[in-house]
């Protein structure tokens, strides 16, 4: 990063841009009308650097690590032969699949780690992805006279997957071979399988119920309003406004994420062997739908500078996936000119229908950038400048231009203009998608491969449901048909992240013909009008207008979760705190805010908050069932000081529930009446996550985890009704996350 600001810094002296940012075509026509030695200078450092960045590969130290792990998973494997609990076979699983990582692209190892993770997949019962491994391995040059035992493997899979053809091909293949006995044994046994299974009945596929129809309307205001949403018919609570899937996204912060469909819950991931480990696939299909993109951001992530770009990456995959679809309007052009005038024309055109192509879509968005200040604009261009000499000179992304009348610098030209646009797109466009990961994992670790958690394939053990409760932003995602919802502090969606899908509910009663709003930063309960107003300014250009923050007290509902009873014994009245004077410290409670206290507003007195430190204390020491009953009563007496949902409250119960969860799964026995108490803390905990956050959010989601693990348990009185409210929470999960969630129910929770 360091090196990347330096060359960045180096190169934003040489920058002119003549008259300034017009649009993105004009900048870099102008960064490539620099004089001569100017210019080689200023693409010298971006060579060099990309050059520089190159990570060699110890492919003898890579075989010996994968070699090692495997060796180990060979013994943990063996154990669960000898009778030993499935526990063991899900880490042998892991082994193999640290194996796999580690083998990177040493051929030989690496298919001996897939052929030995995908045995240990089958016995598992995890029989697509043993299937998708045999193939691994066999891909991957597996040693010729053992194949044969990889393809019995496969046939076996594809008969449990009830893959009919894929079977038939298989023992063709193996029918051919010189087998021993026994594997001619097994190879009847599959014969015989086939048939049976040739003479069931076919099964009806049920196909998901899609929503195809969307219950908003684009309109379009030529004033600064723009394109606009509003429903077509009175919608309800919690109705499906409408769907989109997203033909483009990148993991965050290097998630290891399915880099097709973002899956996060992957029982046996495959890693790109080329990319040092950074890019993985949930199964083979998904490798093969991607390949198409990946073969060009390959040696980026190989280099490590995709990381570092922030929305540009973005930028460049939607680059590298509209390409194909723009390249027929402009094949016929001859120049750069003629090609961006008529990219121009086809952003300009109004939506023919809701179903206009993601593409023209995208290029339809609004931008920013010409409103962006010249170091931000800058930094854009320097981004979008690397990724295209990056795509030139190490990568063929080119060489499809080749043929068509306009030069390759034409092309230059005009694949840096559409990154840049892209980018400034994104900037007022992008969405980021949330979803539930595994609580504590390590980076390459993999929730669905913990054997303390499993009991068998996307089934939970009792009272392990809280270790998917982990709630973090897991992709930067690009949804133009979103996007076109203008911004409100209340908004009218509710968006729930599904892979690279995106269902939007009605957040409330919308009335027909009324504008449907999605809300680009944190809502009005959650934060106070003026740190909404800096991201709309710096980022949207925008000073927000909506209902909420032009009312007389816009802040009226955020700091109803602020209202403290004053400690003063001589006071004791509820009071708000100054929101104009104590703006960046009503989170007193974070290490930043540490010294910037609280004062009463009725009797002028600073807040202390001994019992908050008290109650830290107590929860350091939960271990001791003594200081546990301390504990519980310490929270009850939250109420002397905190008033109704207060949202230190909620923070205060999640340390509590947490510390106290942590020492159950460490092993420590809580009597009937404490998992009572701490059912109840979190229904409390429950209540202000609904009040601030709402009842289907992913928050409230998460915290339910731990009241499920103890509903399972059997250790806290339910009913009915509460079951049923919160099974319908479920249906707000991604559908990777709601099937274990419904596997969980229906084991241990449904009465």
């Amino acid at each position: 990063m360091e090196r990347l600001a330096r060359i960045f810094s180096q190169q934003n002296e040489l920058i002119t841009l003549n008259g300034g940012y017009k649009d993105e075509f004009e900048t870099f026509k102008s960064l490539a009308s620099m004089p001569a030695d100017t210019l080689q200078i200023f693409q010298k450092l971006a060579l060099d650097l990309l050059q520089d960045l190159e990570q060699p590969v110890d492919r003898k130290g890579c075989a010996e690590r994968s070699r090692n792990l495997r060796e180990e998973g060979n013994l943990v494997f063996k154990e669960s032969a000898s009778g030993s609990s499935k526990d063991s076979v899900l880490k042998a699983c892991r082994l193999y699949t640290a194996a796999v990582f580690e083998a990177e692209d040493a051929a030989e190892e690496l298919s001996l780690a897939f052929a030995n993770r995908g045995i240990a997949l089958q016995e598992y019962g995890y029989y697509r992805e043993a299937y998708d491994d045999c193939a691994n391995a066999l891909e991957c040059g597996y040693p010729e006279r053992l194949r044969h035992k990889v393809i019995m493997r496969q046939a076996y899979c594809a008969w449990k997957l009830k893959k009919i053809a894929s079977l038939e091909e298989h023992l063709e293949h193996l029918g051919q071979l010189q087998l021993k006995e026994n594997f001619k044994q097994q190879l009847e046994d599959l014969k015989q399988k086939l048939e049976l299974l040739k003479n069931q009945p076919k099964e009806q596929e049920t196909q998901a119920k899609v929503v195809d129809k969307s219950l908003g309307e684009i309109l379009t205001d030529p004033g600064p309003r723009g394109r606009y949403m509003v429903a077509k018919e009175a919608i309800s609570k919690g109705n499906v406004i409408f769907s989109e899937r997203a033909s483009c996204f990148v993991p965050l912060e290097q998630q290891l994420i399915c880099q097709q469909c973002a899956a996060s819950l992957m029982s046996a991931p495959i890693p790109c062997p080329n990319c040092h480990q950074r890019v993985v696939f949930c199964s083979r299909k998904c490798r093969d739908a991607q390949s198409a993109i990946h073969k060009f951001e390959c040696a980026a992530y190989r280099k490590d500078i995709l990381r570092l770009l922030g929305i540009s990456h973005l930028a460049l995959r939607l680059l590298l996936t509209y390409i194909p679809y723009i390249m027929p309007h402009l094949q016929e052009m001859t120049s750069a000119m003629g090609m961006w005038k008529e990219i121009m024309n086809l952003s300009r055109k109004p939506e023919a229908s809701e179903n206009a192509p993601e593409y023209l879509r995208s290029l339809r968005m609004v931008s920013q950038l010409d409103q962006a200040n010249n170091e931000e604009v800058n930094y854009h261009i320097l981004c979008v400048n690397l990724l295209q000499l990056y795509l030139k000179e190490h990568t063929d992304f080119y060489d499809q231009f080749h043929s068509l009348p306009a030069s390759i610098e034409d092309w230059q030209l005009i694949i840096s203009a559409l990154i840049l646009r892209f980018s400034g797109q994104l900037l007022a466009n992008g969405h980021v998608g949330d979803g539930l990961l595994g609580v504590g994992m390590e980076p390459k670790e993999f929730v669905m491969l913990q054997p303390e958690l499993w009991q068998k394939p996307r089934h939970l053990k009792r009272g392990q449901l809280h270790n998917l409760s982990h709630s973090d932003p897991i992709t930067a995602v690009n949804l133009p048909y979103l996007s076109l919802c203008n911004h409100a502090c209340e908004p009218s969606i509710r968006t729930k992240f599904d892979g690279c899908s995106v269902v939007n509910y009605a957040a409330k009663d919308i009335l027909d013909g009324e504008e449907i709003f999605n809300c680009y930063t944190n809502d009005y309960r959650t934060s106070l009008k003026l740190h909404r107003a800096h991201p709309l300014k710096d980022i949207y250009k925008f000073e927000c207008t909506c209902a909420k923050c032009t009312r007389t007290d816009p802040d009226q509902n955020y700091l109803s979760f602020h209202r403290y009873r004053c400690e003063k014994p001589n006071c004791r009245q509820e009071f708000l705190p100054d929101a104009k004077v104590q703006q960046n410290n009503l989170r007193w409670w974070l290490r930043s805010n540490a010294e910037k206290p609280i004062t009463c507003t009725v009797c002028q007195e600073l807040q202390h908050f001994a019992w908050y430190n008290e109650f830290l204390e107590l929860v350091g020491s939960s271990a001791d069932s003594s200081r546990r009953q301390a504990l519980f009563k310490a929270f009850d007496d939250l109420d002397k000081w905190l008033v109704d949902h207060h949202s230190l409250k909620r923070i205060m119960a999640e340390e509590l529930v947490t510390a106290c969860f942590y020492e159950i799964d460490g092993g420590t026995s809580l009597n009937d009446y404490e998992y009572e108490d701490l059912a109840r803390i979190i229904r409390k905990q429950l209540e202000g996550t609904a009040a601030q956050c709402g009842d289907n959010s992913t928050e409230y989601i998460a915290r339910m985890t731990y009241l499920w693990d103890i509903i399972a348990q059997k250790k806290c009185r339910t009913d009915k009704k509460e079951l049923l409210e919160m099974k319908g929470k479920v249906d707000y999960l991604a559908s990777e996350h709601r099937e274990v969630f419904l596997n969980y129910y229906n084991d241990f929770i449904e009465q």
